[in-house]
């Protein structure tokens, strides 16, 4: 019975610090957001100029087909 103890304690003060990691700050959940808004600002800020880009040469085909 105490081999049994011994062998089990340490999964269940294991499963305490998991259950305690799991839970994230409200501060750090708010940065973490933050930096998502961030990388997605930057995501549309490359977009915007090869759409322009796109655009552009696509109405110089158009207009020089005509």
């Amino acid at each position: 019975m105490l081999c049994t103890g011994l062998f089990l304690s340490p999964v269940s003060a294991f499963a305490a610090e998991d259950s305690a990691a799991s839970e994230i700050h409200p501060a750090i959940a708010q940065a973490d957001a933050q930096r998502e808004k961030e990388a997605r600002r930057k995501r549309y800020l490359l977009l915007f100029p090869a759409a322009v880009i796109a655009i552009t040469a696509g109405l110089v085909i158009i207009t020089r087909r005509r």
